[in-house]
């Protein structure tokens, strides 16, 4: 891999994102007392790409915002972190919200609005087509955008013999989402809840064993590598081509503060190793992936809990 192809390229979402703590999530016409709000800068796309940026990427984000205040601010923080901008479009509609309510224990509940990320289409992308051929290692995609527009790329970017690796985050997920993107992608990534969906819940994911059989399931839909995040219990991953299961285990956390975004920090620290690292083993890329993910668990909000490289083990890099 030559230097020139090194970018993290993220085609997706970016919002604004409003926490509410609570100590219970309130029952349907129910009104609660929150403990605490606050506001935070988010969307799987811009939380997957301020996370590779944070560890030291080059990283560049593709997107749409609003001509509102939140998009101002939105495009002011990828720049104040360094992440390259120039690809994202503005709309004449609101750049999308989330409302995220965390409870003492770590969970959530997400509603999200998405404005602007719903009107990303080809066009927006295609500006960005030399980038995305001569420039980048990995592209990175999520299902809060067009599935039509991620359809497209991939296929621009198969049908161009790219050699970036081209990673499709499955979530949220869709019941009847389009077939054709698992095939596309270099590595197909959800949870477990979004992995059931995708299998048509033929199998409850609530042990190893299970995670490994929807596994296998979704290899048989055409993916090349499927990845199964696991929370606490890390993460279980089977390719095409070495369909046995592997399980990666990372340290149990005894008291998560909050886990929203921790999934994201996972895919943009893979992406991170899978550039910088390259000589490393799948398995490696996805325990390191894993611990950086476990680390933010411990903060509350999204990209704020995400660590800066100088903030992690000197080890995680070797």
């Amino acid at each position: 891999m030559t230097n020139k192809m090194s970018k993290i390229v993220v085609i997706g979402s970016c919002s604004t994102d409003m926490f509410f703590y609570t100590s219970v999530l309130p029952n349907p016409g129910q009104t609660i007392h929150g403990k605490q709000f606050s506001l935070d800068f988010g969307g799987k796309g811009a939380n997957q790409c301020i996370a590779a940026q944070k560890l030291g990427a080059d990283t560049v984000f593709i997107g749409c915002v609003g001509t509102d205040i939140f998009g101002k601010d939105i495009i002011n923080n990828f720049e104040k972190w360094g992440v390259d901008t120039q690809f994202i479009t503005k709309k004449s509609v609101d750049t999308g919200v989330a409302q995220i309510n965390v409870t003492d224990n770590g969970e959530n509940c997400i509603i999200i609005v998405a404005g602007a990320n719903g009107t990303l289409q080809k066009e927006d992308v295609d500006k960005a087509h030399d980038l995305l051929l001569n420039e980048t290692s990995v592209v990175l995609f999520q299902f809060e955008t067009p599935l039509e527009t991620t359809e497209f790329i991939l296929n621009m970017l198969s049908s161009a013999n790219s050699k970036c690796c081209k990673i499709v985050n499955g979530a949220p997920a869709y019941s009847n989402s389009y077939q054709n993107i698992l095939k596309l992608a270099d590595i197909f990534c959800v949870n477990e809840s979004e992995a059931e969906i995708y299998t048509n819940c033929i199998t409850k994911i609530d042990s190893i064993e299970s995670a490994n059989e929807v596994l296998s399931l979704l290899l048989n839909q055409g993916c090349k590598i499927v990845i199964i995040t696991l929370g606490s219990l890390g993460a279980v991953f089977a390719s095409k081509d070495e369909p046995k299961p592997q399980w990666v285990k990372v340290p149990k956390i005894e008291n998560p503060i909050d886990t929203s975004g921790a999934g994201d920090a996972f895919l943009g620290s893979l992406a991170y190793f899978i550039v910088h690292t390259p000589n490393l083993s799948l398995y490696e890329q996805i325990k390191r992936a894993c611990l950086i993910a476990t680390k933010t668990v411990q903060f509350k909000g999204t990209q704020k809990s995400y660590p800066l490289k100088t903030d992690l083990p000197k080890e995680l890099f070797n």
